[in-house]
């Protein structure tokens, strides 16, 4: 063998990330049915005893891995490590389907800066995948104010190749200029779009990525942003345990409800203990069995009026057993029952 042989082409991964609520996993659900993405792997990170993103997710992706009640850029940075390297073994060793590329669906609460630095501190990493792009999501209802309030906003959309700002169909157009300028407040570097219902294609965003690439010697740079994003709004990396469910200052918690439960009557009583808990909401997010047989998705963020109620499909996740209830993600002090 010559001592200058090509070496395999490395791997391309994706890294989508943004606020909780943001609109990841619409968008992702999307493009992976564009025959651009379709042949990808992706790993699923998720906070709480109980998700719903890898139930939505399993079955359009052949190779999935979840890396489940752990942030990803800390706790969980080895289960990352591990759920790549497994991966691309099984790749190899054809023990799965080929992928074209690895997308990774980190938690709101994640910073990517750690998440970024292990594709070149890791040996197999290094040397099997690149990271071919930062995408962040944030919502036109909530950005505004996440960007102010949580540091980990501020870290997504500051490394981030390209930012989307999503629901745009929700909110005046002034706001989302004005979303736009605290965006480049923070990263005059990234390309930055808009996208309604999921209306972003994934050729789009793949074409963007090239044109605001992310290069292994530089970094994104920033102008001066507001001193919210210091002192007490440091990234916290204070989590106690990976099973406790507290991930970043804030915690989650897991209310199961196993009986099917009357339509109208569940709506009313959630949207009534959403109103009087509100101020120390973040994210609700589950299934729910309702008495006409039909399951349901439930999911509330930061900037909604309501909690959204849709029919949920078990085709999508035929092999894994689905556990019905709700994951509140909360401020750490929040410690109230579910319909107290």
């Amino acid at each position: 063998m010559q001592a200058n042989a090509a070496l395999p082409a490395r791997i391309p991964v994706y890294l989508l990330t943004g606020y909780l609520g943001s609109g990841k996993t619409t968008l992702l659900a999307a493009w992976l049915q564009d025959k651009e993405l379709a042949e990808s792997a992706l790993i699923i990170n998720e906070i709480g005893e109980v998700g719903l993103d890898q139930h939505v997710l399993r079955g359009m992706s052949e190779s999935a891995a979840l890396v489940a009640n752990a942030c990803i850029c800390c706790t969980g940075l080895p289960g990352l490590e591990q759920a790549l390297a497994d991966l691309f073994w099984a790749r190899l060793q054809r023990k799965m389907a080929p992928f074209a590329n690895v997308i990774i669906e980190t938690t709101g609460l994640a910073d990517p800066t750690p998440i970024a630095a292990l594709f070149n501190t890791d040996a197999l990493l290094r040397e099997r995948f690149r990271l071919a792009g930062i995408v962040t999501t944030l919502s036109a209802t909530s950005g505004l104010q996440v960007l102010v309030r949580h540091s980990e906003a501020m870290s997504q959309v500051r490394t981030a190749n390209l930012v989307i700002v999503t629901k745009t169909d929700v909110v005046a157009t002034a706001d989302v200029t004005a979303l736009q300028l605290a965006v480049r407040n923070v990263n005059t570097q990234a390309g930055l779009v808009t996208s309604a219902r999921a209306s972003l294609p994934a050729q789009t965003m793949l074409s963007l990525l090239a044109e605001y690439p992310r290069t292994e010697t530089s970094e994104v740079k920033t102008v001066p942003h507001d001193a919210s994003d210091t002192d007490d709004h440091v990234h916290d990396h204070r989590h106690d345990s990976a099973h406790d469910g507290t991930h970043h200052g804030a915690r989650s918690v897991f209310f199961p409800l196993p009986d099917p439960l009357k339509r109208q009557a569940f709506w009313t009583q959630l949207g009534r203990w959403i109103r009087k808990h509100q101020a120390s909401l973040l994210r609700i997010k589950g299934l729910v069995l309702i008495n006409d047989g039909s399951l349901v998705t439930v999911q509330w963020s930061l900037g909604d009026s309501h909690a959204d109620m849709a029919l949920f499909s078990t085709a999508a996740d035929p092999a894994h057993r689905l556990r019905t209830g709700l994951t509140v993600i909360a401020h750490q002090d929040f410690n109230a029952p579910l319909w107290d």
